[in-house]
C-alpha cells in the first residue's frame, strides 16, 4: 500500500536554475581573457559546458512520471523499488533522496516543490519526517 503517490511533472525551477548556472559558466568563459595559444582549450571548455547543459536538461525531463512512497522506506519509481538510504535532506523548496535498488544501483533524486501540487508536497514532507 502506498503512503503517498504523485505524478511528477518537469520542474521549471530546476530547468531555470540549470540554465542560469550553465549560462554563467558560458559567460565567464567568453569574457575571460584567453591567450591565442589556448584557443583550442577555450573552445573545448565552451563545448563541454554547452553539452553538459543539454545533458542536465535531459536529466531533469527524465524525472517526470509516477512515483510512490511505500511502507518501510521503500519508493517505487521508474518501475523499480528503491530503498531510501539515510535521512532525506529537506528544505522548503526541495527534497534530496538517496536511493538504492535491490540490484545495488544508486540514484540521487531531487524533488522540487513545483514538480507536484501543494497537497502532494505537504503530504510527502510529512511522510518522510515520520519515516525518519
Amino acid at each position: 500500500m502506498a503512503l503517498w503517490r504523485s505524478e511528477l511533472r518537469v520542474s521549471w525551477q530546476a530547468q531555470w536554475l540549470s540554465l542560469l548556472l550553465h549560462g554563467v559558466a558560458v559567460v565567464a568563459l567568453l569574457l575571460a581573457p584567453w591567450p591565442a595559444r589556448l584557443t583550442v582549450v577555450w573552445m573545448l571548455l565552451l563545448t563541454l559546458v554547452v553539452f553538459e547543459c543539454l545533458r542536465s536538461q535531459r536529466r531533469i525531463r527524465s524525472r517526470e512520471g509516477d512515483i510512490a512512497l511505500l511502507d518501510d522506506g521503500q519508493l517505487q519509481w521508474r518501475q523499480t523499488h528503491w530503498r531510501i538510504g539515510g535521512r532525506p535532506w529537506m528544505t522548503q523548496w526541495a527534497i534530496l533522496l538517496t536511493l538504492r535498488s535491490a540490484t545495488g544501483e544508486r540514484e540521487k533524486l531531487w524533488l522540487l516543490r513545483d514538480s507536484m501540487n501543494e497537497a502532494e508536497w505537504r503530504q510527502l514532507r510529512q511522510q518522510l519526517l515520520a519515516l525518519h
